[in-house]
């Protein structure tokens, strides 16, 4: 019987000490898996080519509201003609009151 409550004394104090260690552990065990991936990156950046920069999209200014918007996202600028931001640009009419004067 005496075994057995100095055993469970024992298991008490374990528990208690993991309860008050593993906050530590877990931060000790984010820091060691980020090392791990900030070595892996550095081996494979240097074994790999360098990657190309992708070249952002040319802004092009809406005709009817003056919003500027990415060339591929505007409507109408592959025609050469005027260039719109969204749909409903495109279908409102020109009112000369409605204009936004861009700086």
């Amino acid at each position: 019987m005496k075994y057995l409550v100095v055993a469970a004394l024992l298991a008490l104090l374990l528990i208690l000490v993991y309860s008050r260690i593993r906050p530590y552990l877990a931060f000790l065990q984010k820091i060691v898996g980020t090392l791990n991936a900030v070595a892996d990156s550095t081996s494979s950046t240097k074994s790999a080519k360098p990657s190309t920069i992708r070249v952002k999209s040319k802004l092009v200014r809406c005709d009817r509201c003056g919003t500027w918007v990415p060339a591929d996202r505007a409507i109408g600028a592959r025609i050469g003609g005027s260039t719109y931001c969204s749909r409903a640009c495109l279908e409102k009419p020109l009112d000369g009151k409605e204009h936004k004067i861009a700086g």
